[in-house]
């Protein structure tokens, strides 16, 4: 690899903590650089590709274990990233040299190392993509999961997970543990596996594990496509945290958008069939509205806030729905940035039977200051109510359209 340490680009100079990894220093100055670059001053902020290459340099050259032990936590500070870079490198080193090694043979050794460092990129590497299915690998890992060190923990269980395991016992006190990292890491490991064993485990822990962990399970559930994940957040709609519930939201939106295991209407039919909700932050048509404002989730797709719009307007025009309550969110979306959210919205307020919906709509016709997109969606809106007005008259009207003698209209009374 070329040496990008002679010249910061940044301001022509080479940083100080680049020098004292040079290879003359004694290890304790090395190790004093390698623990510079883990921290890095704000005037070197636009150089971590270089720190990183740096560090990476480190850990598979230099002599001192202590030192590339270092180097490995360094890069584990600007990135998870990096650790997956590392990992991929030494694979390929291994690979190239001459010898009986495997990168996976390798990577477990490393989980055996007095260095929590190693032992966390040691996890990483042994669940690698190109890693073969082991059982003496996966064993390991299962030990690792009582390992002193958090990272090692959260790293061992997903690679258990991406090897094959399925054995769930190991995995149900890593839900329980207070460190989110691996909490979170043991709810991934089970989205993963996605037995039937799996997934009760997951229900389990979204019926009643703490608000965070509800929260964590919910969240990743989306990525499991199957009824039995729908279940589940279905269930967690009515959960007592408004936080979750809004995850909850967000996840079907996004298992009905990318997968293909649940339809959409059914989720429609089972929340309109749902008894009432019992306040406005609970109501379901008002959790889709939030997904499409932004309100539940960094994961949210365009395609998932449409059906979230979609589910929003089938709740709101639905027996159960509160027609004037989703008249503020229906026109509130009509200047959703993506048009389709908009016009989904559009499309659902004719609909509504809600008191003042039409003068509504042209306060906002008429409003200067509003979004024009939003504005020619109100008048479109207004047309078809007008048209449906006009349609349901001509109903109401076919008795006497088609009435000659006053028994025609009895005997069609009377039908």
């Amino acid at each position: 690899m070329q040496d990008d340490s002679r010249q910061d680009r940044t301001d022509g100079e080479r940083p100080r903590a680049f020098a004292l990894l040079d290879a003359g220093n004694d290890a304790t100055t090395r190790l004093e650089g390698v623990e510079a670059l883990g921290n890095p001053s704000s005037s070197m902020t636009g150089s971590e590709r270089r720190i990183a290459d740096r560090l990476l340099r480190v850990v598979l050259t230099d002599e001192n274990a202590t030192v590339r032990a270092e180097a490995i936590d360094a890069l584990y500070f600007h990135g998870d990233r990096y650790i997956d870079e590392l990992v991929a490198r030494v694979a390929d080193a291994v690979r190239r040299r001459d010898g009986d090694d495997d990168p996976q043979s390798v990577f477990l050794r490393w989980l055996t190392s007095g260095h929590a460092a190693y032992r966390m990129a040691g996890a990483t590497g042994v669940g690698a993509a190109d890693s073969p299915d082991s059982p003496d690998a996966t064993r390991r890992l299962r030990e690792a999961f009582d390992d002193d060190d958090a990272r090692v923990r959260a790293r061992a269980v997903r690679s258990y997970a991406a090897l094959g395991g399925e054995e769930i016992a190991p995995i149900r006190p890593l839900l329980r543990t207070p460190n989110r990292l691996v909490r979170q890491a043991a709810v991934d490991a089970l989205v993963s596996i996605g037995t039937a064993d799996a997934t009760d485990l997951l229900a389990t822990a979204a019926a009643d594990g703490g608000d965070r962990l509800r929260k964590t399970v919910v969240d990743r559930l989306a990525d499991l496509d199957s009824p039995a994940s729908a279940t589940v957040l279905l269930d967690a709609m009515r959960d007592p945290s408004l936080a979750v519930r809004r995850t909850a939201a967000s996840s079907l939106a996004r298992l009905l958008a990318a997968g293909d295991a649940v339809r959409g209407r059914d989720v429609r039919e089972r929340l309109a069939s749902d008894s009432p909700f019992g306040s406005d932050d609970a109501d379901p048509a008002r959790l889709f509205y939030d997904v499409t404002a932004g309100s539940a989730s960094t994961r949210i797709t365009t395609a998932a806030e449409r059906h979230a719009m979609w589910l929003c307007g089938e709740l709101a025009v639905s027996e159960a729905g509160s027609p004037d309550d989703a008249q503020r969110w229906l026109l509130d979306a009509l200047a959703h940035e993506d048009a389709y959210v908009a016009d989904i919205a559009a499309a659902y307020l004719p609909r509504l039977d809600a008191s003042g919906l039409e003068q509504a709509l042209r306060a906002l016709a008429a409003d200067e200051g509003t979004d024009p997109d939003a504005r020619a969606r109100a008048r479109s809106a207004i047309r078809r109510i007008k048209a449906q007005t006009a349609a349901d008259a001509a109903d109401r009207s076919l008795d006497y359209i088609y009435v000659r003698r006053p028994a025609d209209y009895t005997e069609k009374r009377s039908q």
